[in-house]
């Protein structure tokens, strides 16, 4: 067995006490970059600071210069407890000022959502109620991350930690994960649960979606979002955080073909709502169909005929494993209504003067139907997305 030095002595007292260099460095008047020097057995103490040492340490002169105790096992089992205590309290005390600094912050984030709704339907004045609100999310945006930012220094640049066990480090990432976590989410939740405040908009100045409206249209579908977003991402959040990585997903064949699958159905869909769209443009002739308009219709309707078929033909393809497919299949193909509703968006037709035997034509946009089609695709991803999560936490 290699025989202890002076420098590895001090240093495994050090840390038996509970001290780190600069604490050690205050009490002899010397900077912690001399006792880096000497625990690293670079250079070694002077022997006017050694009785200090000794006695700082509760050690004798002569076990100091050997670099060992002559009773060392009773010592150190006295000195164990006392680093345990310490370094439960270490983890306790910082945790207990990371939870504060976070429940200041979701705080904060309340306030905003309540100022954006009181200013939005008490004042009618939802776009200054937005910018309000933007300034307190941003307020409690800095102070978690203040919070995380002060309790991982903690974490990486106290050296109690690495004699920390894994139970005491668990229940830290844990903790640090989950509320920041918490935080974060809940200043996206403020915010998006804000935007159709000043989204929706009508003719009449400084208005605002009524309550009735905003819970039968719009709070489902922010529920719906913020369910997939919490199940979504706060494993990889707590895993980045705890590890500075990301969980790397292996790429699977079904998976491969899921994303072709998908691509391919969305992509047919999106041609055919575009083809719907500009189809009245070609409507020239008010006495009969023209034949260019109908060919971009039955080309529209072929595309979607098209995404319905590519879907079975993947499942036929796919042997193993079919039941992975046929949950984005059935989404996919329910963003057909989606195409079918951006149809109506574009129209155009024809009126006659009665002064005029020549007929006008007028063109009309509805950009409403957009967003009614843009909409229900969202849900639909979002809903058939929480449907493949929920499996996907049942069958492990």
């Amino acid at each position: 067995m290699a025989k202890n030095t002076i420098g590895q002595f001090i240093a495994a007292l050090r840390k038996a006490n509970g001290m780190t260099q600069q604490d050690v460095a205050d009490r002899l008047n010397v900077s912690n970059k001399a006792v880096s020097r000497w625990e690293r057995d670079e250079c070694a103490p002077d022997l006017s600071v050694i009785p200090a040492l000794a006695e700082m340490f509760s050690v004798t002169c002569d076990e100091l210069l050997k670099g060992e105790r002559i009773m060392e096992s009773a010592p150190v089992e006295k000195k164990e407890p006392r680093v345990e205590k310490q370094i439960k309290n270490l983890v306790n005390r910082t945790l207990s000022g990371f939870k504060t600094l976070i429940w200041i912050s979701l705080a904060v984030a309340v306030v905003g959502l309540v100022c954006m709704f009181g200013i939005s339907y008490g004042f009618y004045r939802p776009v200054i109620g937005f910018a309000v609100m933007l300034l307190f999310e941003a307020c409690a945006s800095v102070i978690a991350i203040l919070a995380v930012s002060r309790t991982k220094d903690v974490k990486t640049d106290n050296e109690l930690f690495e004699m920390a066990d894994d139970s005491l480090v668990s229940r830290f990432n844990s903790t640090l994960g989950s509320l920041s976590f918490a935080a974060f989410y809940a200043i996206f939740a403020v915010i998006l649960a804000s935007l159709p405040l000043v989204l929706v908009t009508s003719d009449y100045v400084n208005s605002v979606v009524t309550p009735y409206s905003y819970l039968t249209v719009f709070a489902g579908g922010i529920a719906l979002v913020l369910a997939l977003g919490w199940l979504k991402c706060r494993k990889p959040y707590m895993a980045w955080l705890s590890s500075g990585e990301l969980p790397q997903k292996q790429s699977e064949p079904i998976q491969k073909s899921r994303r072709r699958m998908t691509l391919v159905q969305v992509l047919l869909t999106v041609i055919a709502g575009v083809l719907f769209v500009i189809a009245p443009y070609f409507d020239n002739d008010p006495n009969e169909t023209p034949f260019l308009y109908t060919a971009t219709v039955l080309i529209g309707l072929a595309c979607l005929l098209a995404s319905i078929i590519s879907f079975i033909v993947f499942l036929i393809k796919t042997r193993e494993e079919r039941k992975k497919l046929l949950i984005p299949g059935i989404r996919n193909t329910l963003l057909i209504p989606s195409a079918l509703i951006v149809s109506e968006m574009h129209s155009m037709g024809w009126w006659h003067d009665p002064g005029s035997t020549v007929g006008q034509r007028y063109e009309s946009w509805h950009t409403e139907y957009l967003w009614y089609a843009l909409a229900l695709a969202v849900i639909i991803f979002v809903v058939f997305s929480l449907i493949d999560v929920l499996i996907q936490k049942k069958s492990k």
